[in-house]
């Protein structure tokens, strides 16, 4: 248990790099915590910055930290139950909740994702799908990723089989790593979920 324990924090620590932070500064010189929406990942970085490369390297970053969390711990820490897993959600929390930046990170999807290539890629075309209908309905990029997150948990429970690499996952089971990786996405999307929904009652109350 010391083990994966000292995965998880490794993965913190590689994964609270505040990347969107670091790149937004040097292309702008703003705070993307005061600016935009004030989460600091990839689409605030665009908002903040109208640069496709900015957003894209942002991307590219935080995915990567995600994979490299994953790699590393297999590296440091291959003796028994695999602790990619426990590295991967540390990964995701240090985005989340940087202690560089008082606890004000991002929302862990291009990082969740990254750490999700190399333990339960089945993972990514799933949301991915969820995403992309859920936003057809409803126009909204955090309300719709809120809701594929959560189609796509219920799918890892109900139908685990259909989704590639959930048979070769060890050091934990796919439901639990699931559960992690999408709670601590879930946390972070409830502010915006919440002023969507208050959004569509004012809406509603107007004559």
């Amino acid at each position: 248990m010391e083990r994966l324990a000292l995965a998880a924090l490794c993965g913190y620590v590689l994964g609270s790099i505040p990347t969107a932070y670091l790149v937004v500064r040097w292309k702008s010189q703003l705070d993307i915590r005061s600016s935009g929406s004030g989460n600091v990942g990839t689409v605030n970085s665009y908002e903040v910055t109208k640069s496709v490369f900015v957003a894209a390297t942002v991307l590219i970053l935080d995915f990567a930290k995600g994979a490299a969390a994953v790699m590393l711990v297999r590296l440091l820490f291959d003796q028994g139950s695999d602790p990619g897993p426990w590295g991967g959600l540390g990964a995701v929390l240090g985005h989340n909740y940087p202690v560089w930046l008082r606890g004000k990170g991002g929302r862990g999807l291009a990082t969740g994702a990254g750490a999700s290539s190399l333990i339960f890629w089945g993972l990514i075309p799933t949301w991915v799908a969820f995403w992309a209908v859920s936003y057809v309905f409803i126009r909204r990029v955090n309300p719709a990723s809120a809701v594929a997150c959560v189609l796509t948990f219920v799918t890892v429970l109900v139908i685990p089989a259909l989704l590639p690499g959930a048979d070769r996952m060890t050091g934990m089971t796919p439901a639990w790593f699931a559960g992690g990786l999408i709670t601590l996405i879930l946390l972070r999307l409830i502010d915006p979920v919440r002023s969507y929904v208050l959004e569509l009652k004012r809406q509603r109350s107007v004559p």
